[in-house]
């Protein structure tokens, strides 16, 4: 599920569920990033809380998101998601141009729909919601705190 960022083989994981739109989501970003930077033994994965319907309007980004991912190239996938989180302003349209696609939009509704049931399964009420390692990290844990654990 989600996006990969770092090394997939790395015996811990953080898995961040978040929504396109969230500002906290995008405060914890880069945090995140440069812990994945600085740590071989952990990978990122990104979780959203997308419904795959027309009413959400979180959905075309994470449709744009997943498709860059699904081309394999890791540095283009960073790069799009610090276009999309560290942006002062978003604005799906200029993000959209920066990366085009032909279609791969329409085949990732099963990736949004596999990802909002995992988010129902688990009761994600707000994000971001980290986990680490399969447990919910405590909301009282400040994000920086995960170099000193991992």
């Amino acid at each position: 599920l989600g996006i990969t960022i770092g090394n997939p083989q790395a015996p811990n994981t953080i898995i961040k569920v978040c929504n396109p739109y969230c500002g906290p989501c995008a405060k914890a970003h880069p945090k995140l990033e440069e812990i994945i930077k600085h740590n071989d033994n952990i990978n990122l994965r990104v979780i959203f809380t997308a419904k795959n319907n027309e009413h959400d309007h979180g959905a075309p980004v994470v449709k744009h998101l997943l498709a860059v991912a699904a081309n394999g190239d890791h540095a283009k996938t960073q790069q799009a998601l610090d276009d999309w989180y560290l942006a002062p302003k978003k604005d799906y349209e200029l993000f959209a141009a920066k990366y085009p696609m032909n279609g791969e939009l329409k085949q990732q509704d099963e990736k949004i729909e596999a990802m909002r049931s995992w988010c129902d399964e688990t009761e994600i009420t707000h994000t971001p919601t980290l986990f680490v390692n399969g447990y919910r990290l405590p909301e009282n844990y400040d994000i920086e705190e995960l170099r000193y654990i991992l």
